[in-house]
């Protein structure tokens, strides 16, 4: 018998989300979630060349701006 611990969800893992929402929402409940935005809000203005060094290596590795993302044109899919 396998071990339930490491059993094959399938696509999804239901059981990663379900503490990945739980974690989530009891650090919403527990912290001023606008004090910690403010605080990432100013040490992003304290190394501003920083991060926009690291968003310019993270760009050179896309493909690109992929015209349905920016239209939503797959949002509508049935």
């Amino acid at each position: 018998m396998a071990d339930q611990n490491n059993r094959n969800e399938g696509e999804g893992n239901k059981t990663a989300d379900k503490k990945y929402r739980d974690a989530a929402s009891d650090y919403a409940q527990r912290t001023d979630t606008l004090d910690v935005a403010k605080q990432a809000e100013r040490e992003r203005e304290k190394n501003e060349p920083e991060f926009d060094q690291a968003e310019r290596t993270g760009r050179s590795h896309s493909a690109g701006e992929l015209r349905k993302d920016l239209t939503g044109e797959d949002f509508n899919k049935k």
